[in-house]
């Protein structure tokens, strides 16, 4: 066996999608369509490792190996590992394909945690009828799945039920978004191993730029899934940037000065108050 097959690299780690057009452009596809449909089932592979792995980063790449373009299209993606210490890139195709036919068989009960890759999928099949005729997967060693209508139901009633509310979430901004059509950056609080996105207007795009990675507290309304502690997604009202450390006041320069510039707390609570309550 050679290297790449022991570090799970081999020419089997292939998954295929194909997608048939419909009959007014005589079988084609629309390439922003076929775009659309790559992008999906690429954030839908990465949230499935972040599923297996439960790491924020990935260590499995995904390569075009194969490609076609007469009806249907199709096009291999590869699994490549980039870490020797990460994810089978094998065991990602398995876990997508035999969640997919699970899906479809009816067998998934979805909670939170499986709440964005159910959104990647929704992405993926959306457009069935209108956009493209078919879609399937399938692959060597892998389940063969019809990516169709029952799918679609499937993930019509797979997502938990959601609330909101109004308050806030803090953390360090990052992978900030300003050109595409929902701007948006995200939000990593400093415990849970979670990100937050949080969606902002075009009158917050400045305050949005000036955050990123520095520490601020994001304010608007949040939506949860029913069982979440954090929320999955802010619809941002305001920015609150939290000044750095070295631009605090530390307890000695507070000596001997005035109640009223601490508000009447004390220095301690003041400073803890600056602070974000550390």
């Amino acid at each position: 066996m050679n290297a790449s097959n022991q570090n799970g690299n081999g020419s089997d780690n292939v998954l295929r999608l194909h997608m048939e057009g419909i009959d007014s452009l005589e079988g084609d596809v629309r390439l922003g369509t076929f775009i659309d449909k790559l992008s999906a089932l690429k954030a839908a592979l990465a949230e499935t490792e972040h599923l297996i792995s439960g790491e924020g980063s990935g260590t499995v790449d995904f390569l075009v190996s194969e490609l076609t373009h007469s009806s249907p299209a199709m096009i291999g993606v590869r699994a490549h590992s980039v870490s020797e210490n990460g994810v089978s890139p094998i065991e990602v195709l398995r876990e997508f394909s035999t969640y997919l036919s699970a899906l479809r068989a009816g067998k998934v009960e979805v909670t939170s945690d499986r709440a964005k890759l159910v959104g990647h999928l929704r992405k993926l099949v959306a457009g069935l009828g209108d956009r493209f005729s078919r879609l399937w997967i399938d692959g060597a060693g892998l389940p063969a799945v019809a990516l169709d209508q029952k799918v679609l139901d499937e993930l019509e009633k797979a997502l938990p039920l959601t609330r909101v509310e109004i308050g806030s979430v803090t953390g360090v901004v990052k992978r900030y978004s300003g050109v595409s059509k929902q701007m948006y950056f995200k939000v990593i609080p400093p415990i849970g191993g979670v990100e937050v996105k949080c969606v902002f207007g075009a009158n917050l795009i400045h305050e949005a730029a000036a955050a990123v990675e520095n520490t601020a507290t994001i304010e608007g309304e949040l939506h949860y899934y029913e069982d979440s502690f954090w929320p999955y997604e802010v619809r941002v009202a305001s920015i609150d940037v939290h000044k750095k450390d070295a631009e605090l006041p530390t307890l000695q320069s507070l000596k001997g000065i005035e109640p009223e510039a601490t508000e009447g707390q004390s220095s301690i609570d003041y400073l803890r108050e600056l602070r974000g309550g550390w």
